[in-house]
């Protein structure tokens, strides 16, 4: 049709801007602008506010109320102090909702001020911060002083949000073998370069990355040993080391799992179990949540099993380790999740592998006769939820635990 012109020849380009934060507001943080008074700022600010008070814009009569000069409004002082809040700080997105400010001496045309704003009080749970507001005609005459409340904007959309996978890196523990590798592969495939974490299997993690490199992603085996604190110092330093980021953290590695029934289990068994999972995972993104926090974006997901639902016997250290890894992923995505960060678990059921090779071709049948879509799960299945949760479209989901377990419920 004649005269309207394509979305995209009348789409507007925006220019990258600096959002404030409050993860980046301290107390004591100052900033300060200087501007000179000019007629034509006195005149603008009539001309914008319909303010003609003869003491603003008439010299003879501003002298005949006992001024040497006209006196700009205050609103021009108001102004700057406005353009310090929304562009300096806090910073753009910022809303000034309330303040108390006395003025303490003109200012009149040709007069050089400078505004000052210092943060006196943030919080973090409002998104407010206080300023105190001080300003001065050149070179020392006090003018203006104050305090100003302002919120900070809890971004909607944050920085990262729609950031190419192609500059994303995701570590997955435990990733040489099984659904490890599978969930490797899938993100790799995605686009995402991946560091293939694993604790002893040295040649099943090259397996995994030479799978990745032949199907033309990015991927680098990184040994650590993540149920301890150094070695997963060790995973973190060698990922940032390769790729200079983590993005998505998927948290798979575990224990060797054995059926063994309680009065058997010993403490240790408890332990390995616990550490694998809750401290594994707590010291990665121990590691890695700051600069996740800085970007106002970042994904942690971690493996679950739908034994915490079914429960059967003989499992009792894993479940329990599983159960405890659950509920720390449920407190980590309430305390991240102001920082852009989500945080999700996925249950999968039993899955075709090893495991279920061994029970048999009758076994297979049992299990797949219980699940209501009469199949047994595929590594592929949990990988492709993992993917989703690790994109752009789930920003706004966090705190869930996503079964793939064929219709068995939670």
């Amino acid at each position: 049709m004649a005269g309207l012109g394509s979305a995209e020849s009348t789409r507007v380009s925006h220019p990258v801007i600096n959002w404030a934060s409050i993860d980046r507001i301290k107390v004591g943080a100052e900033a300060s602008i200087c501007i000179k008074v000019s007629p034509e700022l006195i005149a603008a600010t009539a001309g914008v506010t319909g303010d003609f008070n003869p003491l603003h814009v008439d010299a003879d009569a501003a002298l005949m109320l006992g001024h040497s000069r006209p006196v700009a409004h205050g609103v021009v002082l108001l102004g700057v102090i406005s353009r310090l809040i929304g562009m300096q700080l806090p910073g753009p997105g910022s809303v000034w909702f309330a303040n108390e400010v006395e003025f303490l001496a003109p200012v009149h045309p040709g007069d050089e001020v400078e505004i000052r704003a210092k943060v006196v009080r943030v919080s973090a749970a409002s998104n407010v911060v206080v300023l105190e507001l001080s300003g001065r005609r050149l070179p020392n005459t006090e003018v203006l002083r104050g305090t100003a409340k302002v919120r900070v904007p809890s971004m909607i959309f944050h920085r990262d949000a729609n950031m190419d996978d192609s500059q994303k890196v995701a570590l997955v523990s435990g990733a040489s073998r099984g659904v490890g590798r599978a969930i490797a592969t899938a993100l790799a495939a995605d686009g995402i370069a991946v560091a293939v974490n694993y604790r002893n299997d040295s040649g099943g993690a090259d397996e995994t990355v030479a799978q990745i490199k032949s199907a033309g992603g990015q991927a680098v085996a990184i040994r650590g040993d993540v149920a301890r604190a150094e070695g997963a110092k060790e995973a973190y330093e060698g990922t940032m080391k390769e790729f200079g980021r983590i993005d998505i953290i998927v948290h798979n590695a575990t224990p060797p799992i054995e059926g063994r029934a309680y009065l058997e289990t010993t403490s240790a068994q408890f332990r390995e179990f616990f550490d694998t999972y809750v401290v594994g995972l707590h010291e990665l993104v121990l590691l890695a949540a700051p600069q996740m926090r800085e970007r106002k974006a970042g994904r942690i997901i971690a493996l679950l099993s739908s034994f915490i639902a079914e429960v059967p016997p003989k499992f009792s250290a894993y479940i329990t380790g599983k159960h405890a890894l659950e509920g720390f992923c449920r407190s980590l995505a309430v305390e991240l999740g102001p920082s852009g960060i989500t945080v999700n678990a996925v249950s999968p059921s039993v899955l075709i592998g090893p495991t279920t090779d061994d029970i048999g071709i009758i076994g297979r049948e049992v299990i797949a006769r219980k699940t209501p879509l009469r199949r047994i799960g595929h590594p592929d299945d949990v990988a492709k939820i993992v993917v989703f949760l690790a994109g752009n479209d789930a920003s706004f989901i966090s705190g869930a635990n996503v079964p793939v377990s064929g219709g068995i419920l939670f």
